[in-house]
């Protein structure tokens, strides 16, 4: 198998929204954030009404790389069907938005969103996630916009951390990761969340520009049991990049070993850990395996994973193009268009080589 560098693997175009939420469900005071849902392992049984309480734990538990995603889809039901009986609450409706989001049902989540901002403008929860959702639908001067609504209206960490993230969306420059930098030199002071997420906005910019070492090192300055999938994706393209691949098999491997249906972006980091490592295959194979999942049940929630499967481990840039492609379909982001611009390049460079032979 041809192996490709793995030193421009964009971070996926909507994951940092999962650390977004965390900051979102902060500022609304829930205090279970990363509190474990115990006892409902058996799935055979679907759940179809669901507490505030069971709500907020699973939503929270969504953020983790070990969580079962099976378990949102019945969430994601429930809130369908108690929109059409009856108004949902602005708790309600902003679980709802979340969950549209994870989906990639982007213009979905904006409207709902919107309407929580219309029955009050200074819902700063709802307009920290907006900001978030216009980036993956490549409206950076719109949540650029949004962010700086928030200023006066939160804390000044997130709205200049929502506001910094935006403009490098909007234009890539080490501008913006050195004006963050500055801004949150004593983000030590926050709750663990919001260090956690600020930390990882500065790992993605350090990651733009091209500094995996600071990538890491923003990533470790909170404890792994608290990182969000989001996390572990800068972190384990920073030691990609590092030519430390048996650091993600070593720290992510035993989170995931034990995990029914692992999330799609962790597999796909520890087979290309396994397959920078070399030696056996079992998550190469686990992540072919779920490809062909995805394919078979036509799931494009998770296309540009499957798009990056087939760039880097499977070296089928055609078939990395048709999946970035349909990715491009349902999110915009600056890292989605990075992926297209890759999945491009690699494509051509296939149908060159099969012209020169």
């Amino acid at each position: 198998m041809k192996r490709k560098s793995l030193f421009h693997i964009p971070i996926l175009g909507s994951i940092t929204a999962v650390c977004m939420t965390v900051i979102a469900m902060l500022i609304l005071e829930i205090n279970t954030a990363f509190a474990h849902v115990h006892g409902h392992d058996d799935h055979s049984t679907i759940q179809t009404t669901f507490s505030p309480r069971q709500i907020e734990r699973l939503l929270a538990n969504s953020t983790r790389p070990d969580f079962d995603a099976r378990w949102l889809t019945p969430v994601l039901n429930y809130f369908e069907h108690t929109a059409m009986e009856t108004d949902l609450t602005s708790r309600q409706r902003m679980f709802y938005a979340r969950l549209l989001q994870h989906e990639h049902r982007f213009d979905e989540a904006q409207l709902q969103l919107e309407m929580l901002l219309e029955m009050n403008p200074l819902n700063t929860q709802a307009r920290l996630l907006l900001a978030n959702v216009a980036l993956n639908q490549g409206q950076a001067d719109e949540a650029i916009l949004l962010c700086e609504r928030l200023i006066g209206q939160t804390d000044l960490l997130v709205a200049t951390t929502c506001l910094m993230e935006a403009r490098m969306q909007q234009k890539p420059s080490e501008i913006h990761y050195a004006q963050l930098q500055k801004v949150t030199r004593f983000s030590e002071r926050a709750p663990v969340q919001v260090q956690t997420w600020i930390n990882e906005v500065l790992a993605d910019m350090a990651l733009y520009t091209d500094n995996p070492e600071e990538a890491i090192a923003y990533c470790e300055r909170t404890e792994r049991s608290d990182w969000p999938v989001s996390t572990w994706v800068a972190w384990s393209k920073a030691k990609l990049q590092m030519n430390q691949g048996q650091e993600i098999l070593t720290h992510l491997a035993p989170l995931i070993d034990k995990t029914a249906v692992p999330n799609d972006s962790m597999l796909l980091y520890l087979a290309l850990a396994e397959q920078q490592v070399g030696g056996e295959h079992k998550w190469i194979k686990q992540m072919a395996q779920r490809v062909q999942l995805r394919e078979v049940n036509q799931d494009t929630s998770h296309a540009a994973e499957v798009a990056l499967y087939y760039l880097y481990l499977a070296d089928e840039p055609a078939q990395a193009l048709t999946w970035a492609t349909i990715n491009w379909d349902n999110a915009k982001s600056l890292n989605d268009q990075l992926l297209l611009d890759q999945a491009k390049a690699a494509n051509q460079v296939a149908i060159q080589s099969e012209h020169a032979d």
